[in-house]
């Protein structure tokens, strides 16, 4: 009689899937903070940018919204069009937020899905860092001269081009802050920090340790992020370059996230 014991059956594996199967996984989500606080960068190095030379935000939408509500008034005097400006940042950031959230349609957390994000608003960025970069749009040839400044000098550019790059890059800002929220992040939104400093000071957990709360150290991180990227794109602007390598530089962070996406852990199966 044969002991059932002496013949054990082989143990069932899993297939080895390949890296283009795995693609279709959504992320492991830790450490998925990481590039959504690189994103706090650039919103910094941009909207430092885009200001110096558009009077305008690209990210931080609030500004834009007093800008369009004060030229009811004709105000600010020397900037009577500063509301045009506001009005296409504010509509093209809506058009980004509402194109990028039809990624939900096709699963917003797998891996390829947020490469193809964020390569896409990448693609928006460089298209931006070329057009500055030959000179065609002269607000964005000045190096570290506000739009203030340059109407006092004379220098005042009444060429409507300049909304090309402003568009763009709200679209692409637009973009970004959904992806914050696909990952589940909202105490990152990337783009805004008034909220982000109520949060963290009216936090009850403010002063626990280091580890107990996450949350407040991401606020306390994007707000730090955000202030380095503003710095280093006002820094960049005074740069024999001018104003299109913090530009540049934010779409290179850009392609860099999306590839790291493509190579991030998958979720563990439950």
């Amino acid at each position: 009689m044969v002991n059932p014991s002496q013949h054990s059956l082989p143990l069932a594996t899993s297939p080895q899937r390949s890296w283009y199967e795995r693609l279709f996984d959504d992320i492991d989500p830790r450490y998925s903070d990481m590039p959504v606080l690189m994103c706090c960068t650039m919103t910094g190095l941009c909207d430092a940018v885009v200001f110096n030379a558009a009077g305008v935000f690209v990210g931080m939408q609030t500004g834009n919204t007093i800008f369009l509500a004060l030229g009811a008034a004709h105000l600010p005097p020397l900037e009577s069009q500063l509301w045009v400006k506001a009005i296409v940042s504010i509509g093209a950031f809506w058009a980004g937020c509402f194109t990028f959230s039809q990624f939900r349609h096709v699963g917003p957390k797998r891996k390829l899905t947020l490469a193809a994000n964020f390569l896409l608003q990448a693609v928006f960025m460089l298209a931006v860092a070329i057009i500055t970069q030959t000179g065609a749009i002269p607000q964005f040839r000045r190096s570290a001269i506000s739009p203030h400044v340059a109407l006092h000098n004379g220098e005042h550019d009444s060429s409507w081009i300049v909304l090309l790059p402003v568009a763009l890059l709200a679209f692409q800002f637009g973009g970004q802050v959904v992806s914050s929220r696909v990952l589940g992040f909202n105490e990152v939104p990337t783009s805004v920090l008034t909220s982000l400093y109520c949060d963290l000071m009216s936090d009850p957990k403010l002063f626990a340790p280091l580890g107990k709360n996450e949350k407040r150290n991401r606020r306390v991180c994007a707000m730090v992020m955000l202030l380095i990227g503003g710095i280093l794109g006002g820094w960049l602007q005074r740069s024999s370059g001018g104003m299109p390598p913090a530009i540049w530089a934010a779409g290179g962070l850009k392609i860099i996230i999306a590839v790291a996406w493509l190579f991030w852990k998958s979720k563990e199966k439950q």
